[in-house]
């Protein structure tokens, strides 16, 4: 279960990265420098399960993931002809936070040491 948990978190925890990234390519600005450095970090805390952190982090991490597309997704939904790919990404985000809460074995993968 933990094995399975893990491909979870290091899959979303790269695609959060890789996002940022590819943010930072399309629009240069200093939010998508601060998303990048909040992806890096996430991705750090989520893969090394730091301890006293670790039984938490994957909620805070699906907290900021859900609190990005609710920001965003007004924009996103009126924009839609423009702006369908955001909107897709943020759909994702979601995705990603439920697997982080609720999938069983990313929950196993955090609290079973």
């Amino acid at each position: 279960m933990q094995e399975k948990g893990q491909k979870w978190v290091y899959g979303i925890s790269i695609y959060m990265v890789l996002k940022a990234v590819l943010n930072l390519i399309i629009n240069i600005s200093a939010g998508n420098v601060v998303y990048l450095i909040i992806a890096v970090v996430a991705f750090v805390l989520l893969t090394q399960r730091i301890p006293f952190i670790q039984y938490y982090i994957q909620y805070v991490v699906a907290a900021y993931l859900v609190l990005v597309f609710l920001i965003n997704v007004g924009n996103n939904i009126s924009n839609f002809s423009d702006n369908w790919f955001y909107l897709l990404e943020g759909i994702v985000d979601l995705g990603a936070a439920v697997v982080l809460v609720f999938e069983k074995n990313v929950r196993a993968f955090f609290h079973n040491d």
